[in-house]
């Protein structure tokens, strides 16, 4: 039973390396996402801010040829196209994200069942262990008593 126990708490141990693993990749792509969200929210500010500077730009022109502010509305709709764009792929990654950060608490979930059982595993090693310490020291005893009295 005492090989048993120690070789469950082995394999539970080689479990815990393998979940902190997969804590520790779910974790990076949390960060991953985190970041894409990040660049791709800067993006939409920076395009919006051009936008922006482009129709202030074509409102206050002094001469002004109707090809000048033809161009700046393509250029604006080009922006805007752009800007579609990247809201989609915002709302992609927000959706990734959300996947990651639930991959990453199951795994944290699962990485902490396995500690609690590898600790409760141990708890009954040790407790074995003290089990058949006192059932040593108790069979010396015994034997030491009844050697004590035969020679009495």
């Amino acid at each position: 039973m005492k090989d048993e126990l120690k070789a469950s708490l082995k394999r539970l141990g080689r479990l815990a390396q393998i979940k902190q693993t997969y804590v520790s990749v779910a974790e990076a792509n949390v960060r991953n996402a985190e970041g894409e969200v990040r660049q791709l929210e800067s993006a939409e500010s920076k395009l919006t801010g051009n936008i922006q500077g482009k129709q202030a730009e074509i409102a206050y022109l002094q001469t002004a040829t109707g090809h000048d502010v033809q161009s700046g509305e393509r250029y604006i709709q080009a922006l805007e196209l752009q800007r579609r764009l990247i809201r989609q792929s915002l709302e992609k990654a927000n959706l990734d994200l959300e996947q990651c950060r639930t991959e990453w608490t199951e795994a944290m979930r699962e990485q902490k069942m396995v500690e609690k059982v590898q600790e409760h595993r141990l708890h009954q090693w040790e407790h074995q262990d003290d089990a058949a310490s006192q059932k040593s020291q108790d069979e010396i005893s015994i034997g030491r008593f009844v050697r004590i009295r035969r020679q009495n």
